[in-house]
């Protein structure tokens, strides 16, 4: 027998009754922040005396993730595009956002940017809801601008200049088994041995650039490494055959939600430069290599521009990539002890990623 109000004055006061929609795009760099704060709030004390999961939706438009997330009783809704056809999926978007806000009726909104969710926060708005976006990139990406015009609060994970009123930075939430462990404790678990270890990785889906310029790396690299790579999906089979025929170690998946067990093992990261990464990376303070996505408007840029200035990574564009030079920087950094632990250092005094034992799921409100 619920019904909505325009701007009731009770909003959020009986937390009993409190409903929370948390509003993703398909990409791990949206969802994972949003799973660690449902988690968050699931832990807070003021959903358990009912049952925590009836109060707290998803909107998510990963096929893989959604599956993640059900699995840890979550209600999730959305539908999965197996194309992007900007026509044809706003026009879903408009009319399931209407129905899920008059299914879910929620008090509190959070929005965690792409175009999938505009209609669900830019409604949310409309409707006078508690709303509100969060941004963990440096800048806001093009969704959250817009919206940004229309939210009552802007959660940052970036400590900006310029911010205005409605912001607040409260980091990058980290996921619940994001913790460190013992390195040899990790590398046991993977089979490897003392030597160094390279983890490479391109994002929850995969980076088929990422992929290759890797691997054309190992093939004129000749020093004992091990290496530590996620391929996504796509790629995998390929990319494990390689694997199978050099002279190396490895430990390859298509995605690994374990991944704890691999940044403690890492003494090298090679990745996207999204939001979630960069805080996991600052987190267990290791030295990076950094390839911004170019199809990722400018904040993946902007991002590892931040972490670049600190001296915490070296950064290569796709667009007008040398190999040559990446492999000598590589290599650079495998033979060079001393500039691993610079930047490790350097990395470790970021203060981004915000472990979930750490963090206040009030931060939010």
């Amino acid at each position: 027998n619920y019904h909505i109000e325009l701007c009731p004055a009770n909003y959020g006061t009986k937390d009993k009754d409190m409903r929370i929609l948390l509003a993703c795009e398909r990409s791990g760099g949206h969802i994972f922040p949003s799973l660690s704060l449902a988690c968050a709030f699931r832990k807070n004390y003021r959903f358990k005396a009912t049952q925590p999961t009836d109060k707290i939706y998803f909107f998510v438009t990963s096929k893989e993730l959604r599956r993640h997330i059900e699995e840890k009783g979550f209600r999730v809704f959305g539908r999965s595009f197996s194309f992007r056809n900007i026509f044809i999926e706003g026009t879903w978007r408009f009319f399931e956002a209407v129905y899920i806000l008059f299914k879910v009726r929620p008090q509190k909104v959070i929005g965690f940017g792409g175009r999938d969710s505009f209609f669900l926060v830019i409604f949310s708005s409309f409707l006078c809801l508690d709303t509100a976006i969060y941004e963990p990139n440096f800048c806001l990406g093009k969704a959250n601008r817009v919206l940004s015009l229309f939210v009552k609060r802007i959660l940052l994970g970036f400590e900006v200049t310029g911010k205005n009123k409605k912001s607040k930075v409260i980091g990058v939430p980290l996921r619940e088994n994001i913790k460190r462990i013992d390195s040899q404790t990790a590398r046991n678990r993977l089979n490897f041995d003392d030597n160094l270890v390279i983890f490479c990785f391109g994002g929850s889906q995969g980076s088929s650039f990422i992929n290759h310029i890797f691997k054309e790396f190992l093939e004129n690299f000749e020093d004992n490494i091990q290496i530590i790579h996620l391929t996504g999906s796509k790629e995998y089979f390929e990319i494990s055959q390689f694997y199978n025929r050099i002279n190396k170690k490895a430990f390859v998946k298509d995605f690994y939600f374990e991944i704890e067990v691999l940044y403690s093992a890492a003494d090298i990261v090679i990745s996207r430069s999204g939001a979630s990464a960069l805080g996991e990376i600052a987190f267990y303070g290791l030295p990076a290599i950094l390839i911004p996505h170019p199809q990722a408007g400018s904040h993946q840029k902007e991002n590892a521009l931040y972490f670049r200035e600190r001296k915490a990574a070296l950064v290569f564009g796709q667009d007008g990539f040398l190999q040559e030079r990446f492999n000598a920087s590589l290599g650079s950094l495998v033979h060079d002890s001393d500039l691993r632990r610079a930047m490790k250092a350097k990395a470790g005094k970021i203060k981004l990623g915000v472990g979930f034992e750490d963090f206040n799921s009030d931060s939010y409100f």
